[in-house]
């Protein structure tokens, strides 16, 4: 977990699709709803955010001085 400094919150990854192929993007199975955990992530500097969450799920990141870009 040492490696990972960047995370993005985009519904076109195309992990989704991988993981269900005819997912369509048009409901919540993979919206993110907490991001308990991320502290375990040492090195994590940004976070991209386009869609999957609302905003202020993403607090905790803005408290712990990791950068939010939109």
């Amino acid at each position: 977990m040492e490696k990972i400094e960047f995370l993005c919150f985009d519904g076109g990854n195309e992990i989704y699709h991988i993981l269900k192929p005819d997912w369509d993007g048009e409901d919540s199975l993979f919206d993110v709803r907490s991001v308990e955990g991320f502290q375990n992530l040492t090195n994590l500097k940004t976070v991209d955010y386009i869609s999957m969450c609302d905003p202020e799920v993403l607090e905790p990141f803005k408290v712990a001085g990791i950068e939010i870009e939109d």
